[in-house]
């Protein structure tokens, strides 16, 4: 009898170790922490913007904001498209302008991302295509117009996050800029283009 209820315990002392060895404790490493990324989000972003090569000069950077909703199929393949906003001051002289002008961008861009990682701290890089109207505000300046035209943004970023429905993340992109006569006194070629750093926040479902 008591060799059996010795057996019994041991028994029990074996299953609630494996069991115990089976889950990860509190402080587990990081491959352990991994999340689920997939399913449609949505992100508020604010930052700045500005221009390279020979538009540079007489674009001063300033604010940029978008939105975007996108959907992931999986933890690592997103497909997203939204709205991208900016303004620049007009970088002249008195006498080369009218007022102050400044030049306003509104847009509309479609990007596919790919994530880098399963884990809740998660690297990924995007390209995608756009189309955006240009207008100088408050002013003219004789070498910038209304116009409207294309671009192609890449980028990479690191998104965090922060509870199984709220996520923040860094964005950075470069746009190149094709057919846009809105400068073309500068005749912008291929590294004539726009430079873009978001924070942004929103949630997933």
């Amino acid at each position: 009898m008591r060799r059996g209820i010795g057996l019994g315990l041991c028994l029990v002392g074996l299953t609630g170790g494996a069991a115990g060895a089976q889950a990860p404790p509190d402080d587990a490493p990081t491959r352990a922490r991994r999340v689920e990324w997939k399913g449609p989000y949505f992100l508020l972003g604010l930052g700045v913007e500005g221009y390279t090569g020979k538009l540079a000069p007489n674009l001063d950077p300033g604010p940029s904001y978008g939105v975007i909703v996108g959907y992931r199929p999986n933890d690592y393949l997103g497909v997203e498209v939204g709205y991208s906003g900016g303004t620049s001051s007009l970088a002249v002289s008195e006498s080369q302008s009218l007022g102050s002008p400044d030049l306003v961008r509104n847009g509309a861009q479609a990007a596919v991302t790919l994530g880098l990682s399963s884990l809740r701290l998660q690297p990924y890089v995007l390209a995608g295509i756009g189309v955006e109207r240009y207008s100088v505000r408050e002013g003219m300046f004789f070498q910038f117009f209304d116009d409207t035209g294309g671009y192609a943004p890449v980028g990479a970023g690191l998104r965090f996050q922060i509870s199984p429905r709220l996520t923040a993340e860094v964005r950075g992109s470069y746009s190149f800029l094709f057919s846009q006569d809105f400068a073309r006194a500068q005749d912008p070629g291929a590294g004539d283009g726009r430079y873009q750093g978001l924070l942004q926040i929103g949630g997933s479902y």
